[in-house]
């Protein structure tokens, strides 16, 4: 059963492989409509670049996550391995990654979406 937050990003593709995984896996084929485009080229580039990048910050996230979960669920929890994950500097490292590389995928697909409106 999916989450009630989960709910507001449509419905469920049914491809099997997380998007994360397709992400990093090369798995992102840009439609025709821009790489036939000569001038988007490096554009594209940078998009699946920004699209990696993301994949990446999320998977850190995830793992700090999951981390924090395991932790949080052991019967013999001591109070130096909580202070250890609260101290990790690691997950905000990721968000702000995350930050940058949505910036920036969304500034390069602004710019296609510019070159496609101009033609």
């Amino acid at each position: 059963m999916r989450r009630a937050s989960d709910h507001s990003e449509g419905e469920r593709t049914g491809t099997g492989r997380r998007a994360r995984d397709r992400i990093l896996s090369g798995g992102t084929l840009p439609s025709p409509v821009i790489t036939r485009r000569h001038e988007l080229a490096n554009l594209i580039l940078f998009l699946s670049d920004d699209l990696r990048e993301c994949a990446l910050a999320v998977g850190g996230i995830e793992s700090f996550l999951l981390r924090a979960q395991e932790l949080l669920e052991k019967p013999d929890l001591g109070a130096a391995e909580l202070r250890d994950i609260v101290d990790d500097r690691s997950v905000v490292e990721r968000f702000d990654l995350l930050a940058d590389a949505l910036a920036s995928l969304r500034k390069s697909m602004a710019r296609i979406h510019d070159s496609l409106e101009s033609t």
